[in-house]
């Protein structure tokens, strides 16, 4: 009968469609609790020279494309105890660097992720999103002396000032 390996490879067909939409879902089901990869990372090449040379001042430059805009406000808006630090700035400063930030971020519509501990500003290196990209990074290497912690990027991500993550690309230094 030549109906029934037919049938069988329908079957099969069916069973490998509805296997590869549980793996979409999966995908989905992440993408919906904010597990997956901000959008826009690159650094808009309009950025502003007192956002470069302010933040920079102190760290690297975070891709605004990090964090969702409210998490860059709340950031802008707490200098003054900036992780310890006062990082005041002027206010037309602050203006225009906010204005950058929340600008910049705008395809960033992942919830703002508070930081553990009270009162303190959100962090990147928090995220569920960098958590997951991180998973396999032993917290004995995010010590290394040459890594710096898990807030120094630029240290295993050679291109991240620009935005630019790309796994194929990552060095942990030793």
């Amino acid at each position: 009968m030549k109906i029934a390996p037919l049938a069988a490879v329908a079957g099969l067909g069916l069973t490998l469609v509805l296997a590869g939409l549980s793996f979409a879902d999966d995908d989905d089901h992440h993408e919906r609790k904010g597990y997956k990869r901000p959008k826009r990372l690159a650094v808009p090449s309009d950025a502003p020279l007192v956002w470069k040379e302010e933040c920079a001042a102190c760290h690297m430059l975070y891709s605004p494309g990090l964090l969702p805009a409210d998490a860059w406000r709340e950031q802008m808006r707490t200098l003054g105890d900036h992780y310890g630090s006062n990082a005041a700035l002027d206010p037309v400063q602050e203006k225009e660097i906010l204005d950058f930030l929340v600008r910049a971020s705008a395809a960033n519509r992942l919830p703002v992720e508070p930081s553990p501990t009270v009162g303190e500003q959100p962090r990147i290196s928090q995220t569920r999103w960098f958590e997951r990209k991180h998973d396999e990074v032993s917290e004995a290497k995010f010590k290394r002396e040459s890594v710096g912690g898990r807030a120094n990027c630029v240290a295993c991500h050679r291109d991240a000032e620009s935005g630019d993550f790309d796994e194929d690309r990552v060095k942990i230094p030793r």
